[in-house]
């Protein structure tokens, strides 16, 4: 009784660790996007539609083109209001409040400024 037990524990194990090979990726076929490549879907994600900048798929011209982002928004912390709820600046701007309704969060906000300021 004990040898079938060491049996049935050897065959278990056997199966666990071949699962986990085959569960587990040697390697990572995909790099990990750079932070900055982060920001720029975020960017095509939500900005594109009304903004142009360089990199985007198309060009929106309903808001200002991104350009000199850092000499426009020296302040990173009114750019980051800016996004977060336009209305609080300019109440009748047709910019949706990225942050207030949730598109984006805190990590997402900060990856979309570092690109921004790229550009």
């Amino acid at each position: 009784m004990s040898r079938l037990k060491a049996t049935k524990f050897i065959e278990n194990l056997l199966l666990i660790t071949l699962f986990s090979f085959v569960t587990t990726p040697v390697f990572s076929a995909e790099k990990e996007k750079s932070s900055l490549e982060e920001g720029r879907a975020i960017a095509i994600n939500l900005c594109q539609a009304c903004h142009s900048f360089t990199g985007a798929s198309q060009a929106g011209t309903v808001g200002p083109p991104f350009v000199s982002m850092k000499i426009r928004f020296p302040d990173r912390r009114r750019m980051r209001d800016i996004i977060y709820d336009p209305q609080n600046e300019k109440p009748n701007t047709m910019m949706p409040p990225f942050g207030r309704h949730g598109f984006v969060n805190e990590k997402e906000m900060d990856l979309l400024i570092d690109y921004l300021y790229t550009l």
